[in-house]
């Protein structure tokens, strides 16, 4: 199961960015530009349920543009003050937090994995003693272990002292370099607990947030009500409309992906990124920017299949390092289940701009091609009156072509054969057999299945997945609208008593 999920949490998080020489001739203000930007979000039908766009220079908020609701079900505004969750945006703080207790030697960033952690067992032909912990935060350590990145994403907050067990029993060896994933992130916070008795949370607090009086974001949801936080979306068509994802809990707040914060503040840490050093008294020197932001990894992404659709050679602590148009682009992007983000700055354009959708109704293409609008408005580039015209036209389409491919692949996967016609429908004291805690023999695998209200659902930690009758004893799970179904089996012996479950390739037995 976790397999599965580890591979989708990868794919929704990969995002890129730049790196060139010759920068282009701004031929634009800042200022106009951004109206121009305004002028374009107003043209693009039906997008919602909110939007998000902040553009900065160095000293001044060009823009601090927000739109719609951060929660469609309750009608609750998008305000310039919510807290929006940004899914894998979250590595570039937590580089520049080990940029900075590298400097205050802390936490060495070439001190090796070995170093922190003697005998832990890496995957054969993977020596931890030949790879540091820069090599961890630019994704240079050919190992994954996927237990760990679905429980962090998805599930619960993994022990910062499991690790190692952890990573000596699931861990398997990739090919050797650049391979983007939140594995890298995850070990670098447990190592950075293990050593300091400090959580990364704690750390990122002290060091960043608190200095730059970043008060609207947390790597914990818990320091804002639900009421507070934009909530995410998914479109289901105009019967259904928009279905509510509930904010992510403490326990899936990773430093891979885990914060959540609002368009003031990211004002506030992009022009951190162009000043290129913190304010007097912040701690935050030049030399820890110049860390963050230098690229170390060759990503070999030339070829424009980014998010970005720009040509991305480097990563550095937490930023894709791209070019756009002859100029240095740092960025990166975020995704979640119902949620799509993206930001960047262009030190020789001496702009930045965040961008977010509590939505992922091809907001994912929007977020990235709202970055490229307002840099094309700026340097006035030859094609930016043809996509100033054309985008808000493609928009609607792929919202269309997307919900179609969704319906599909969900009947799709309704009408396989192995869930016979659904025609199964247990009674109350049928669904009570199923009640119990049921384990594989790993305690993070535990699973949790209970009657609520009316229906049957299995609680793994915060994914909770709720299960409909398909055939007897075989149920069908789904945790939101368009995800696949996921089949949920129990076994009986002859007198009839339920002995095990099966949940895609894992058996458990009941254990009360």
């Amino acid at each position: 199961m976790f397999r599965k999920l580890a591979l989708a949490a990868t794919a929704l998080t990969l995002v890129t960015t730049t790196l060139v020489t010759t920068a282009p001739v701004v031929a634009d203000t800042p200022e106009a530009a951004a109206a121009r930007l305004e002028d374009f979000l107003a043209r693009i039908p039906d997008l919602g349920p909110g939007y998000a766009v902040v553009v900065v220079t160095e000293d001044d908020v060009i823009l601090n543009h927000v739109q719609g609701d951060r929660r469609a079900s309750t009608g609750a505004p998008l305000t310039t003050d919510t807290p929006i969750y940004i899914a894998s945006q979250t590595k570039a703080f937590v580089g520049l937090l080990a940029a900075a207790l590298d400097e205050r030697g802390i936490l060495a960033l070439d001190s090796t994995i070995a170093d922190h952690w003697p005998n832990i067992q890496f995957p054969e032909g993977v020596d931890p003693a030949t790879y540091t912990l820069r090599d961890l935060i630019t994704h240079d350590v050919p190992i994954s272990v996927d237990i760990i990145t679905t429980l962090e994403a998805y599930v619960t907050e993994v022990n910062h002292a499991d690790y190692p067990a952890l990573i000596a029993e699931f861990g398997e060896a990739r090919e050797a370099g650049f391979q983007y994933d939140n594995l890298g992130y995850n070990i670098y916070g447990a190592i950075l607990h293990s050593t300091t008795g400090k959580s990364w949370q704690d750390w990122l607090d002290e060091v960043i947030f608190d200095p730059l009086g970043m008060d609207h974001t947390s790597a914990r949801t818990s320091d804002f009500s639900n009421d507070e936080l934009a909530w995410s979306h998914i479109w289901q068509g105009e019967e259904l409309g928009w279905h509510d994802v509930r904010p992510k809990t403490d326990a899936m707040m990773q430093s891979a992906g885990g914060l959540v914060i609002s368009t003031h503040d990211m004002a506030t840490w992009m022009q951190l990124q162009l000043r290129g050093e913190g304010p007097d008294g912040s701690g935050l020197t030049a030399s820890m920017l110049t860390t963050a932001q230098t690229p170390y990894a060759q990503t070999h992404s030339e070829d424009r299949r980014n998010a970005l659709e720009l040509p991305c050679t480097g990563y550095s602590l937490g930023w894709n390092v791209c070019d756009f148009e002859g100029s240095t682009l740092h960025g990166h992007g975020g995704g979640y289940t119902g949620n799509r983000t993206m930001m960047a700055f262009v030190p020789e354009l001496g702009v930045g701009i965040g961008v977010f959708s509590n939505s992922d109704n091809m907001t994912g293409w929007l977020t990235s091609r709202t970055v490229i609008m307002y840099l094309q408005y700026l340097t006035e580039h030859a094609d930016a009156e043809t996509w100033s015209t054309r985008r808000p036209e493609i928009y609607p389409q792929r919202v269309e072509r997307y919900l179609g491919y969704r319906q599909q692949r969900q009947d799709e996967s309704r009408n396989e054969e192995r869930w016979g016609d659904w025609s199964w429908s247990p009674s109350a004291a049928d669904l009570a057999e199923f009640e119990g805690r049921w384990r594989t023999g790993n305690p993070y695998l535990d699973v949790l299945v209970a009657v609520e209200g009316e229906a049957l659902v299995a609680r793994w930690g915060d994914y909770v997945v709720n299960l409909e009758p398909a055939q007897t004893d075989l149920f069908g799970g789904q945790r939101h609208p368009f995800d696949p179904w996921e089949d949920f089996g129990f076994a009986r012996d002859d007198s009839g008593a339920i002995t095990s479950m099966t949940w895609g390739e894992d058996t458990y037995t009941r254990v009360d």
